[in-house]
């Protein structure tokens, strides 16, 4: 299993990589960890996806390939939260995870969710991502790219889902663009 690792939180400028615009992309989940949640309150799903149709077809791998630094990472991450029986917002996670649940199963007929995230390799899955500004540990503003919602391949490829506005920063103006992630590791891809 792939350690998630945060310090690639850090922004990538995008003058050294491809930046994925914003819109929906049919992707297929390469790997599924469940992973503690930074403030240690549940946990969560990690998934690396790979875009598998379109233009954009096998976006991540490419990037992947094209970095040079020596702590590599796979951009493309899906993150869903885990219910946890100890929070106070049980019952909607149970709600948004269900939501997440039917999605991978109406996307991939005959599928059906026993709660083993390993089983959710190679499975098919829509995703949204949107762009979002964000704030360096410099001080420095960069734009990413970010998946921002899970819909059914078929929305995907009818065109049913809608890009979201970009999320600003309070007070900012447009900076240099990024796509993070947060898989790292030397043997990837998968």
């Amino acid at each position: 299993m792939i350690a998630c690792n945060r310090s690639v939180w850090i922004a990538i400028w995008a003058g050294n990589r491809e930046q994925l615009p914003a819109g929906g992309y049919v992707c297929e989940i390469k790997q599924a960890v469940e992973v503690k949640n930074r403030n240690n309150s549940g946990t969560h799903l990690e998934l690396a996806v790979e875009i598998i149709e379109g233009e954009y077809k096998g976006f991540f791998e490419r990037d992947w390939r094209a970095q040079t630094r020596e702590d590599k990472f796979w951009a493309g991450v899906v993150r869903q939260n885990v219910p946890d029986e100890a929070s106070n917002k049980y019952e909607q996670q149970c709600m948004f995870f269900k939501r997440f649940t039917n999605t991978v199963e109406d996307s991939n007929p005959g599928y059906h969710w026993d709660w083993n995230e390993v089983g959710l390799k190679g499975k098919k899955i829509g995703v949204v991502f949107g762009e979002q500004e964000r704030m360096s540990q410099t001080g420095r503003q960069y734009t990413a790219t970010v998946a921002q919602e899970i819909v059914t391949v078929e929305d995907i490829r009818q065109g049913n889902y809608k890009v979201p506005e970009k999320r600003l920063l309070a007070g900012s103006n447009t900076a240099q663009s990024a796509s993070v992630g947060s898989f790292a590791s030397e043997d990837m891809p998968f």
